[in-house]
């Protein structure tokens, strides 16, 4: 299998994921913490039980990188509660145009931590990312961005700079058992800060929730799986990198023809191309 079907896989099944979770986040027991945990548990055993079979699972010498991986939990828990305390409450369309600022803050983490310049071509990106972001909450002629936006951008600038830190730690781990980590060890942070999760969880392990829960996380799963499997043989990380990002505009498309979301579609719609058009410059 090529490269170029691998990481369009990976964006398919992705966009298919951020609707199924605005579909089940939309319910009304459904608890955003209790939901990241779940999601996270689920998904990091399928991927550590995936990475047993197919792949090394051995962990380096943590010692020296104990600050970057209590790092990694406090983001990737605050974030991922951030995420889907958001997707609950705005639509799958705006959300990705708002989340796609995560692109910003890796940019700019990454130029205060690990000393990488910025180019021109990244500031006019910058711009366009952020343009893109204000006609996606352009509601009856006006703009509007409320608590439930603030915590999609706050999510994304979470997220910059987790990227920056798994960056480092990526330097020592072996991909398979440090996504493992990053899907387990900040669920059970969160299960600390929030003990009544574990009592939630009931309302995911119905029948019919379970059975939604269980096809999300094989659909995330994969898409990770082909994702890295895809920077595993391009010749070019940055060709994988770009194609990537079509998920901002595959996720708002299927959203407005399988979620109905069409208010205010013309706006929408520009603030997605947009915020792709600023991506592919600051990638």
């Amino acid at each position: 299998m090529t490269w170029q079907v691998l990481i369009l896989t990976s964006v398919f099944l992705y966009s298919i994921s951020v609707l199924l979770q605005r579909i089940l986040l939309k319910e009304e027991k459904s608890d955003p913490k209790t939901y990241a945990v779940f999601f996270q548990l689920l998904t990091g055993l399928m991927i550590g039980m995936f990475g047993l079979v197919f792949a090394d699972m051995s962990f380096p010498d943590v010692k020296p990188l104990v600050f970057n991986l209590v790092l990694m939990t406090l983001l990737y828990g605050f974030g991922n509660v951030l995420i889907f305390e958001s997707l609950k409450r705005i639509e799958a369309s705006r959300f990705t145009i708002i989340f796609s600022s995560r692109a910003l803050f890796t940019i700019l983490a990454s130029s205060l931590l690990l000393k990488e310049g910025l180019l021109a071509k990244q500031f006019v990106g910058t711009f366009l990312i952020l343009a893109g972001i204000a006609l996606a909450n352009v509601k009856a002629a006006r703009f509007s961005f409320s608590k439930k936006e603030a915590m999609a951008l706050f999510a994304a600038m979470i997220f910059g700079f987790v990227n920056t830190n798994d960056r480092f730690l990526l330097k020592s781990f072996k991909v398979y058992p440090y996504v493992f980590l990053a899907f387990i060890v900040p669920a059970l942070f969160i299960i600390a800060l929030n003990p009544y999760t574990i009592k939630n969880m009931k309302f995911f392990v119905e029948k019919k929730v379970l059975l939604k829960m269980l096809l999300l996380c094989v659909i995330y799963a994969v898409s990770s799986i082909t994702f890295f499997a895809s920077l595993q043989i391009a010749q070019s990380s940055s060709q994988v990198a770009s194609i990537n990002l079509t998920s901002v505009i595959v996720i708002v498309l299927l959203a407005i023809i399988f979620l109905k979301e069409r208010d205010f579609l013309i706006p929408k719609l520009l603030g997605a191309a947009s915020s792709f058009v600023g991506l592919l410059l600051v990638s």
